[in-house]
């Protein structure tokens, strides 16, 4: 009998109610359901993970614990607007 290497595993996730179904209408319009587009984005997640580690994992380290290289907010709101400013 055949038998896959990569078996499909089910996966839990809680989200916000309101925010499903937004996703569910967006996803939806591109003829995709959630299912798909979480695979399609843990997929891009392992292609990318190299870009997700810095080079120097000690540098970023010391820059967290030094309080260096950061940018803080003391509002969701301020997070926001940076986000959005390019």
């Amino acid at each position: 009998m055949f038998k896959p290497k990569n078996k499909n595993v089910q996966l839990n996730v809680r989200v916000n109610q309101k925010t499903k179904e937004e996703a569910q209408k967006i996803y939806a319009a591109l003829g995709l359901n959630l299912s798909t587009e979480v695979n399609m984005f843990l997929a891009q997640t392992v292609i990318d993970k190299s870009s997700l580690i810095p080079d120097n994992i000690d540098e970023a380290r010391n820059d967290v614990l030094h309080n260096h290289n950061l940018t803080q907010f003391n509002s969701v709101k301020e997070l926001e607007d940076y986000i959005s400013k390019d």
